[in-house]
């Protein structure tokens, strides 16, 4: 229970981070399986973004 509390504090924390700083964070490690965790943090962010942009009324495509 306690591992389900600190995975949703940091879905919540990358959703309200800035994708650049996402990124950059990704892009700069040198060890590769750091490097792979913060890449599926950025991608779930960016995902979670365009679906709020979807979602918007004004939204055209």
């Amino acid at each position: 229970m306690a591992y389900q509390n600190i995975f949703e504090e940091l879905f919540l924390q990358a959703e309200k981070t800035k994708l650049q700083v996402l990124m950059d964070n990704a892009v700069n490690k040198k060890d590769p399986d750091k490097k792979k965790i913060l890449m599926e943090i950025y991608t779930y962010a960016i995902g979670k973004k365009q679906k709020e942009l979807l979602k918007n009324k004004e939204f055209v495509i």
